[in-house]
């Protein structure tokens, strides 16, 4: 109930009121000073008076009553109207309103408002000190990369020259782990990079009309000796009518689906599947990356897509990974005004994940 519609029953039921008050004491007058006039003529001049003072009072009663209307919902009613709508439009936008133009409102109605203009300064001041911590740390994390790379990148070419050399077996083993290793950290200082172009966003992308089956199908064809070297059924299906032609960074989407399909994989116990299918839907094209391995726990579907964030189940089966590959992941199909989500599949263990695009034109 709105608090208009509040005061207009809370005067209806005055107005009542007042209208039985006013019969009332009619009725009253009537009664008291009926049998002190004698004459026809003398109750007839009573009738009149008491029916003039009923119209007179049951109309005072109606002035009074919109007068008391009017007020209410202009001092009262339209001030709160105002603040609330500040508040929802604080809470959808983020962006701090202006100053309030209240007028003269009573005071209960004015501590409200300041009170209001106190929590969005609040608000702000959090808002401005977490952007600074986010850009004190982006700034850190790309200059630590950038610091990172260049030994690593040193370090990783003087292990594949020493792989020349004439090394026993022992030490052969031992250089190749090495090798192993110095891509891990080089491919790990390449990602931060990539997550500190996102958060200073510098992120850029080449966008082009392409073919996503296209691309979904080279993608698969890259995985298809991953999957057999883990005992894993890998299938591209193409569902739908017709050929998505999206605009996209080839290159970026290409990270996208090889993220999902090597994860899928690797999460995948021998002797599962993966199945990788593309649809069409008005205005869009979807990717969906089908599996059935270890799933995600119920706990953990709210913070698969936040940085460095890896599920129990998924370290217990796969030591490696940072925990940024979904992060970048989405973040890319989000750039590119598409989605990217995940749900357990109905039927059967492990998870489905959609990437989606929309279509060109």
């Amino acid at each position: 109930m709105t608090i208009r519609l509040f005061i207009a029953a809370l005067l209806s039921a005055v107005f009542v009121v007042s209208l039985a008050c006013i019969g009332i004491s009619a009725l009253f007058l009537e009664d008291t000073l009926g049998p002190l006039l004698i004459g026809i003529e003398e109750n007839q001049a009573l009738a009149v008076l008491v029916l003039e003072t009923s119209l007179a009072s049951f109309f005072l009663v109606v002035l009074l009553i919109s007068l008391l209307f009017f007020g209410l919902g202009r001092y009262i009613a339209k001030p709160i109207r105002t603040i609330t709508d500040a508040m929802r439009s604080f809470a959808q936008t983020s962006q701090k309103p202006g100053p309030l133009a209240l007028g003269w409102v009573p005071k209960e109605v004015r501590s409200l408002a300041e009170a209001f203009a106190r929590f969005t300064e609040s608000v702000d001041e959090v808002h401005k000190h977490d952007t600074e911590i986010s850009r004190v740390k982006s700034d850190f994390i790309s200059t630590a990369a950038h610091q990172l790379r260049t030994p690593l990148t040193g370090i990783r070419w003087a292990l594949e020259a020493l792989q020349m050399e004439q090394l026993t077996e022992n030490q052969k083993a031992l250089v190749a782990s090495a090798v192993e290793k110095s891509h891990q950290l080089v491919a790990v200082v390449g990602t931060l990079l990539d997550i500190s172009s996102i958060e200073s966003g510098k992120y850029k992308y080449d966008l082009k009309l392409t073919e996503l089956d296209e691309v979904v199908s080279e993608v698969t064809r890259d995985f298809e000796p991953l999957a057999v070297k883990s005992n894993v059924s890998l299938l591209f299906e193409k569902t739908g009518e017709g050929s998505a032609k999206v605009l996209i960074d080839r290159e970026r989407v290409r990270w996208v689906l090889n993220n999902l399909i090597e994860n899928a994989i690797r999460y995948t116990p021998a002797g599962g599947s993966v199945r990788v299918t593309t649809q069409l839907a008005p205005g869009r094209a979807y990717v969906k990356v089908r599996d059935t391995g270890i799933g995600i726990a119920q706990e953990d579907k709210g913070n698969i897509f936040e940085r460095f964030y890896r599920a129990p189940n998924a370290i217990a089966k796969e030591n490696g990974g940072n925990g940024l590959g979904l992060y970048i992941a989405r973040t890319i199909a989000t750039d590119h005004g598409g989605d990217l989500n995940f749900e357990s599949n109905k039927e059967g263990p492990g998870t489905t994940f959609t990437f989606s695009v929309p279509l060109a034109g």
